[in-house]
């Protein structure tokens, strides 16, 4: 897909949202994982997979 915007024409985003319909979920995924592979890739990390961070939490509640 694309499109041509001559100058000064506005841009109402119409374009963006028909073109990931057209794409849909799985290719939206790809894109996605493709945008994480590429940033680890800019920063160095060397690890096989990604990983996702982590965090853990407790709260007790005590009676009164």
């Amino acid at each position: 897909m694309s499109r041509v915007l001559r100058n000064g024409q506005p841009d109402d985003g119409s374009f963006d949202l028909d073109f990931w319909r057209h794409v849909g979920p799985e290719g939206i995924f790809a894109a996605a994982w493709e945008m994480v592979s590429e940033r680890r890739a800019f920063e160095g990390d060397s690890a096989d997979e990604p990983r996702l961070q982590r965090s853990v939490l407790r709260i007790v509640s005590r009676g009164r």
